[in-house]
């Protein structure tokens, strides 16, 4: 996601737009042939053994349905991974090919069955060129799946523009119309033509306010340890390397679930609700100090800094050089000096990279950063 988000950042960057196709394959894993698959793990020089173990793994196997009491008849299983922990793995080996048959001009990123293509091209290119490339490689991957004996859902198929200029271009998926979207779900984020994540950010909020709510009236302890274990979750931090919010608003509806969270809790302990006047009352910052708790602005900068040395280390399957480069000098004060480009746009000066290494950059009293 974070490779995606870098691309489509840097076209907006430069005054372009994307157009991303959603492709979603109807019961991929139930779809895939057995004896496809296993002719691919042949052809990316599998280990023997290995395959030898997946062909025993998915041979012989067996199905019956249920009608009420009644069975029918078993019938051999020709085809599917789903259900078993390799699945994801064996289906991304399957579908491997697909991104050799893009036209130039067009990406592809993949992940299990969720597939989509991208092109980025200028609002005012007369020649209509990249849109075509698009459209032909809609037309490619269409081509590979029936080859390969998957179908297509085309009613789940969709599409949406990324930029702050945008011409509304059609695509086609055999014969009928790509629908535009103005919000898309991508691996649980909320993604919108500005991508500023703040409708992403507003449904997060939401659920978690109802989750603390809920907290408080399921359980009915004063103990902070007890109550802070039970807050503590990731929902609300579920990559937020990738929807990291950056406006002000959306930066305060956030921490809002906290500071009522620490408010209800410290209100629960006192005996009653607290108001600002209060003597008992304390402020948003000495209630996070004294439940232990730290900002969550605070933890999504932690979780940046966590990534960023994680790439460094090579501890995550990415190209870094795509990102940015570090200097090779021995000397204390240019040990770990980053290079990346700058960003024009707010919304690339507000990317996973540019935040973080801005951030970097004029801080010497950052967060601690050491790989989980």
């Amino acid at each position: 996601m974070l490779t995606a988000l870098n691309d489509w950042t840097d076209s907006i960057d430069k005054g372009n737009q994307v157009d991303i196709v959603y492709l979603d394959y109807a019961k991929a894993f139930d779809r895939v042939q057995h004896d496809l698959l296993l002719a691919k793990l042949v052809e990316v020089r599998l280990n023997p053994s290995l395959i030898r173990w997946i062909d025993s793994f998915l041979s012989e196997r067996y199905f019956e349905v249920k009608v009420g009491k009644s069975y029918s008849a078993k019938r051999k299983a020709l085809c599917g991974v789903q259900g078993s922990v390799p699945s994801p793995i064996l289906f991304g080996i399957f579908v491997n090919d697909v991104p050799k048959t893009l036209p130039p001009g067009v990406k592809c990123r993949q992940f299990a069955d969720d597939l989509k293509i991208y092109a980025s091209f200028s609002t005012s290119d007369s020649s209509n060129s990249l849109p075509n490339r698009l459209q032909l490689a809609i037309d490619s991957v269409i081509l590979w799946s029936k080859k390969a004996k998957l179908d297509l859902n085309n009613s789940k198929t969709e599409c949406i523009t990324l930029g702050n200029r945008r011409a509304m271009n059609t695509y086609t998926i055999e014969g009928n119309t790509v629908g535009q979207k103005t919000l898309i779900r991508d691996l649980g984020f909320l993604i919108s033509p500005k991508l500023d994540f703040s409708e992403h950010w507003h449904k997060a909020t939401n659920a978690a306010k109802f989750l603390v709510s809920q907290i408080f009236t399921k359980y009915n302890s004063n103990d902070s340890k007890i109550m802070t274990l039970l807050y503590k979750t990731f929902f609300l931090e579920y990559g937020t390397e990738v929807s990291s919010p950056y406006k002000k608003c959306d930066i305060r509806a956030i921490e809002s679930i906290q500071n009522s969270f620490t408010r209800r809790l410290l209100s629960r302990q006192i005996g009653r609700y607290l108001t600002p006047s209060d003597p008992d009352y304390l402020s948003a910052n000495q209630r996070n100090a004294k439940y232990g708790l730290a900002s969550l602005e605070h933890r999504r900068q932690t979780t940046d800094y966590k990534m960023i040395l994680k790439m460094q280390l090579g501890k995550i399957d990415i190209n870094t050089e795509d990102f940015f480069t570090t200097n090779t000098f021995t000397k204390t004060r240019s040990n770990n000096t980053f290079h990346w480009k700058a960003g024009k746009t707010k919304t690339r000066r507000n990317f996973f990279i540019h935040r973080t290494l801005s951030r970097v950059a004029i801080s010497s009293d950052r967060p601690p950063i050491s790989p989980n």
